[in-house]
Formats: C-alpha cells, structure tokens, sequence
C-alpha cells in the first residue's frame, strides 16, 4: 500500500514505535528525572488533557514518520542499515539541531536536552528499522 514512494503501513508502525518509545522513555526509563527537570509535579500534571495531548503527539510522530519515510524513499536507502543509517542523520541535522535550541537560547538544562536527545534519537533509529522492512 504505497502513496508517493511510502508504505503506508511501515509509516504506521513506525508512528506507533515513536509513540512507544516516547512512553518508555518518558515514563518508566527518565520519567521521574524528567518530571524534576521540568518542575512537574503529580499535581500539577493533573489537569492535562491527555486525549488532546495523545492526539497531538500521534500527529507530531505521524508527520516525523512520513518525513523519514520520504527522505529514505527518496535516497534510495535500501536495507536496514542503509535506513538507519540514513534515519540518524536526519535526527542529527534536523532533529538534534532544534532541541539544542532550547539548551542554547532557552537555559534548558542539558541534561533535559539529553533525555530528548536519546528519545529522539532512539525512536528515529527504530522508525527507519521498520520502514525498512515495507
């Protein structure tokens, strides 16, 4: 099931790796530190909308997941280490450079930018594994 030079179903996985990366990470792996970093508290996580914010987060990963699907489409990127590959540089140049941009010009701690540095990295690595396969 193609559209544009992307299997729509290794895009799909591959929005749902980023999604359960993003829940290990955040969650049992860094969430506690992450939620230090942040100021979060219990409490103050309580009145998040969760339905809108998954809805969000499912269309941030459904649009990196296309992304990385054309670029390797694009590329040419065949096998899985061609894709991943191809998937770490993107995440380097593109992913990688704006996050550094809170560190930078935002003071965020940079251990914060390291947490989202190996959450990004990870789950791009992961979607150009499995796009690789379609």
């Amino acid at each position: 099931m193609e559209f544009y030079g992307i299997n729509l179903i290794g895009v799909l996985l591959a929005m749902v790796g980023f999604m359960v990366v993003g829940f290990l990470w955040y969650g049992p792996l860094f969430g506690k530190r992450w939620m230090e970093l942040n100021g979060f508290t219990p409490d103050s996580m309580g009145d998040v909308n969760m339905p809108v914010m998954m809805a969000k987060g499912l269309t941030n990963s459904l649009v990196a997941a296309v992304g990385i699907s054309l670029v390797l489409s694009w590329k040419g990127a065949e096998g899985l280490l061609a894709s991943m590959k191809t998937a770490f540089f993107i995440w380097l140049f593109f992913s990688a450079t704006t996050a550094l941009l809170a560190h930078i010009y935002e003071k965020q701690r940079l251990e914060l930018t390291l947490i989202h540095f190996g959450n990004q990295l990870t789950a791009y690595l992961l979607a150009g594994a499995i796009i690789s396969f379609f």
